[in-house]
């Protein structure tokens, strides 16, 4: 449900600039909110009645001290009737902040009916100094509020009061107090302010719906673009399961007899996956149409909960994560619903799970008084950001945010247990801190109207990530000569299957989410790199922005595996540098096809750079795999005549790790480290050998070889001819 204090920020008067009136209207936003205030319109309201009541207790303040000073003792008396009303409405309404209606009829009828009185006393309409544009004002005031009954019934009384008053004219005696100079000026005074008054008013009731309109057309924005998550969410759900079912279908097809149970297996826990997310959208749907029935047993409660609880066992202790059952009450009987409640303590418990880190802890408690059951579950997870707590009831709505790790899930969940505990008649709340964890609280009425009946027990636990191992043995000699692969998957089954596909064809590494996966791309630098896009940590999108943005994995080719097929995710995806990107359910062959072509294509490009060039890169943007290269190339031009520039220099003046230097001049060059510096030096006494008269000795010094028949070796094992046969080649030529 949104809170009030979404209004407080959200509804402000456009026209007001100065900052002085923009806290005197967060001032009223704060004086009239209230935690169920879910309609824009009547939170504007509310504003406006106690807007009104400040302008005209100011006004009828200033009018009655003039009344006082004219020593008009009838006016004075109506005008402090009036503000002792004003403040007894001001009391009761910031103190109540509801029923608004009814504060609007009452005070309409008072002001009209004491007005009268006072037109009476004076000696009838001429007599009472424009007293009867009051009754017009009440009118127009009611037009504020979308209720015809109250704006009729606020006209008949005003022109009620307009008869009686002309038919009982002749009858009054003026007062004597009202000379004919005062009611003039009162006349003039009462119909410029009542004027100003209604001016104002017409001008904010405009202003105000003009601003209600944005506001109802930015919540459809927020509305449509709730619902573009959700069917994201939703297809993510349903593709990777999907995806699972359709792969472990495959391979049973191409091999019906190996790990045939395993893969069966598999297969019946993502169809039941899929059936429980259908029968949630199911019950949403019908709860929301008014048709999900309650069937409600009368047995014992605690016990239940007890058996819902211990299903989550071996849930927590695959995440390392301590549960704690701390019930005062050990036997409790009740009228509930077995499925609603199985539900509703499933959705609770899986939840503070997922989003509770390894080492902490999560606690179930309840405690019950004779008319109410209030039941506990408190975490210290992540918690869950203050401006946010007000939608995390809401359809389809996710927290997302640096500290909340991407979790499965739909986003109905805690939907559906708040629509549970409202059809047992209870109630449901929250509290958390960011990165301190979150308490749930239900209340339940505590009945005992139905027969008594034994709750059957065969809970089925919680489901935890399979760990079964169905990756095909290879050689380690065969293995070596494969292209090694970084998979980045959070799902462990689809994890599994990626390795059953992708086993055959390469060395795989296995990452569970993306901030494991960048430091494992980055200390071993993989040929290739599989990734998810959402999952925990970081994402797929932030995987692939920070290796393309890394020197050191930059040349690493990228496929993105998604659930989001939208023309708008593969563009971000491409956009933050991805090589491919494939939508689940995936064909296999299409995967196995476009892990190939990267692969071939970066073979293509290494060739490329496994040749020197002190050419200067013509194209206007290098990429981070030419600026590597150019760095090496310039950093031992400057130090190639060091005998004593070796490996350990390189990669101290590159900023790199040893084995990093390594991993990434064999990607780009297929060269070693050593290679590569004695290749550069090579290069460099070819060209002396060719332009210069120097000796093969001093060329040898010259290039940082220390010892002259090393050089004359490693030449030749490199051209193929001595050093001394070039310059002799040279020297032919030129004769």
């Amino acid at each position: 449900m949104k809170k009030a204090r979404k209004f407080e920020t959200t509804v402000q008067f456009q026209y007001m600039q100065t900052p002085p009136i923009q806290q005197f209207d967060a001032l009223m936003s704060r004086m009239v909110a209230r935690p169920n205030d879910t309609e824009e319109s009547s939170f504007a309201q509310k504003k406006s009645y106690l807007l009104g009541i400040f302008a005209l207790f100011g006004i009828v303040s200033f009018m009655t001290f003039l009344t006082w000073q004219l020593e008009l003792t009838i006016l004075t008396n109506y005008g402090l009737a009036l503000l002792a009303f004003f403040g007894l409405q001001f009391v009761l309404f910031i103190t109540l902040r509801r029923g608004l209606k009814w504060f609007v009829v009452v005070s309409n009828t008072y002001n009209i009916l004491l007005t009268f009185w006072a037109i009476l006393k004076l000696g009838g309409i001429t007599h009472s100094g424009g007293l009867i544009f009051v009754g017009l004002t009440c009118v127009v005031y009611s037009m504020i509020y979308p209720s015809t009954r109250m704006l009729w019934w606020t006209f008949l009384l005003y022109v009620g009061t307009l008869v009686i008053a002309g038919f009982l004219h002749a009858k009054l005696v003026p007062a004597a107090e009202m000379v004919p100079w005062k009611n003039q000026l009162l006349f003039v005074l009462n119909s410029f302010w009542l004027s100003a008054n209604i001016l104002i008013l017409v001008f904010f009731v405009y202003r105000n719906q003009a601003e209600i309109a944005k506001l109802k057309a930015q919540r459809l924005q927020e509305a449509d673009e709730m619902k573009t998550r959700m069917f994201a969410n939703i297809a993510h759900e349903f593709r990777t399961p999907l995806t699972i079912i359709g792969g472990m279908a495959e391979l049973m097809q191409e091999d019906p007899v190996h790990q045939h149970r395993e893969r069966t297996e598999a297969i019946q826990r993502n169809a039941n996956k899929l059936l429980r997310l259908v029968n949630q959208m199911l019950n949403l749907a019908r709860l929301e149409a008014g048709s999900l029935p309650l069937n409600l047993v009368q047995s014992d409660v605690a016990t239940f909960i007890k058996y819902v609880f211990n299903s989550f066992k071996g849930l927590s202790e695959h995440r390392k994560v301590r549960l704690h059952y701390l019930p005062e009450n050990q036997s409790l009987m009740m009228d509930f619903d077995p499925e609603k409640m199985e539900e509703m303590l499933g959705n609770l418990l899986s939840n503070a799970l997922k989003y509770t880190p390894a080492g902490g802890d999560v606690y179930l408690n309840f405690h019950a008084s004779p008319d109410l059951f209030t039941l506990h579950v408190k975490d210290t997870g992540v918690g869950i950001p203050a401006d946010k707590l007000g939608y995390i009831f809401d359809r389809f709505y996710r927290v997302e945010g640096e500290q909340q790790r991407y979790e499965e899930g739909s986003g109905i969940g805690l939907t559906l247990v708040r629509e549970y505990v409202q059809l047992m008649g209870g109630q449901i709340s929250v509290q958390s801190k960011s990165g301190e964890g979150s308490e749930f609280t239900i209340s339940l009425p505590v009945t005992n109207r139905v027969a008594v009946q034994k709750v059957q027990t065969t809970i089925v636990p919680a489901p935890k990530p399979e760990t079964v191992d169905l990756t095909p043995f290879f050689d380690e000699k065969e293995k070596e000569t494969m292209p090694q692969l970084l998979v980045i998957e959070d799902n462990p089954e689809l994890s599994q299957y990626l390795q059953v596909v992708l086993g055959p064809k390469f060395r795989l590494l296995i990452s569970n989410d993306g901030e494991e996966g960048i430091q494992k791309a980055i200390e071993l630098l993989p040929d290739l790199i599989l990734s998810d896009v959402m999952m925990p940590k970081k994402d797929g999108y932030e995987v692939c922005r920070t290796l393309k943005k890394d020197f050191r994995t930059s040349h690493i080719p990228i496929v993105l595996l998604t659930a989001r097929a939208d023309a708008a995710s593969r563009i971000i995806g491409m956009e933050q540098g991805a090589d491919a990107y494939l939508t689940k359910p995936f064909n296999k062959r299409e995967l196995l096809v476009c892990l190939r072509n990267l692969f071939v294509l970066r073979e293509k490009l290494r060739i490329k750079y496994s040749a020197h060039s002190d050419a200067k890169d013509n194209s206007h943007t290098l990429g981070m795999d030419e600026v590597f290269k150019q760095k090496a190339n310039s950093i031992l031009e400057d130090n190639y005549t060091n005998e004593a520039f070796g490996i350990e220099e390189l990669y101290h003046a590159l900023g790199v790790s040893r084995v990093q230097l390594h991993r990434k001049l064999m990607a780009l060059t297929g060269q070693s480290a050593s290679h590569f510096i004695r290749s550069f030096r090579l290069e460099k006494s070819t060209q002396m050998l060719l332009t210069t008269t120097k000796s093969v000795s001093e060329i040898a010094y010259e290039t940082g070889f220390s010892d002259a028949n090393y050089f004359s070796r490693v030449f030749a094992q490199a051209y193929g001819v001595p050093p001394s046969d070039v310059r002799k080649g040279t020297t032919r030529t030129a004769a």
